[in-house]
């Protein structure tokens, strides 16, 4: 009997232990969850208030009390479409800083690219002409020694001339006779080299000025930019003002006036997003000119 009771609380125990485990498993499950969902509401309140921040343009935190305030006192369709304004403002400003930087980005590229091309365009053949050089001093300086025994020949010559003796002078013209050809070729030799480098630099001269030539076609559309940063800037004081005369409305809590310089922001928000946008366009095409040169490039290699 004791046996069978003894087996009995053996058992109960062990059941007990059991459910206390998956008890206990199972608050911490819950726990676990429970933290990450705290987690991800916090990052989900950062991301939209994030958001809510870069939604419009930067009032400052007088203006931007003024501007709450007026969002409560108005009705609804009214907060509805003065909100609507006031992120679109925001999505053009957030557009004139993205062309800004990568504006910014390809100015860059393209000042770094036209110096390293403007370096390839003089270093194109210089393999080519030190080669054509190097061939041309060698073979002059082998013919050197027949060109120095020609010319001591024919000063002789001239010495047993002038000094009538027949024999000598005959022995003389034979060795020059019999030299001349050999002369003749070699200095032919030589015109031929000297004309080959000649032509090869008059060719790389040519080439040279032609790429020039291709490059200096982005010289324009640089003028065009600084006419369009100049833009650029009306744009931007015409926006200044614009948010300043937004700002003071605000203050003044009309509703109507309020809608109304923010609509004028909002148009000259997109006027200043699009002068920027037009000095991107203006960049990208000095970078095409010189992606063409490029190419030109690479076929000469």
């Amino acid at each position: 009997m004791n046996t069978v009771e003894d087996h009995h609380t053996m058992d109960g125990s062990a059941s007990s232990g059991s459910i206390s485990g998956s008890m206990g498993r199972g608050l911490i499950a819950r726990f676990c969850i429970a933290l990450l969902l705290v987690a991800s509401i916090g990052s989900s309140m950062h991301f939209f208030t994030s958001a809510a921040e870069a939604a419009g343009p930067d009032l400052g935190v007088t203006a931007q009390k003024s501007w709450d305030a007026l969002l409560k006192k108005a009705d609804a369709q009214t907060k509805a479409s003065l909100q609507q304004m006031y992120q679109k403002v925001g999505t053009w400003t957030a557009q004139e800083q993205s062309w800004e930087q990568k504006t910014k980005t390809l100015h860059a590229a393209n000042t770094a690219e036209l110096a390293r091309l403007r370096q390839e365009i003089r270093k194109t053949d210089e393999a080519k002409l030190a080669a054509l050089a190097d061939t041309l001093k060698r073979t002059q300086t082998r013919y050197e020694p027949m060109f120095t025994l020609y010319t001591a020949v024919n000063k002789q010559l001239a010495a047993a001339r002038a000094a009538k003796n027949k024999d000598w002078t005959a022995a003389l013209r034979a060795q020059a006779d019999t030299l001349k050809p050999a002369v003749q070729l070699a200095k032919a030799d030589i015109r031929i080299k000297k004309q080959q480098l000649a032509d090869a630099r008059k060719r790389k001269s040519t080439e040279d000025k032609r790429l020039r030539t291709m490059l200096a076609a982005a010289d324009p559309v640089k003028k065009q930019i600084q006419t369009a940063k100049k833009q650029a800037s009306l744009s931007k004081e015409r926006y200044t003002n614009a948010l300043k005369l937004f700002k003071q409305h605000i203050k003044d809590g009309q509703p109507s006036r309020v809608m109304s310089s923010l609509n004028q922001l909002s148009s000259a928000a997109e006027k200043w997003a699009g002068s920027k946008q037009n000095i991107y366009t203006l960049e990208q095409k000095v970078a095409d000119t010189y992606l063409k040169v490029k190419k030109e490039l690479a076929k000469k290699s």
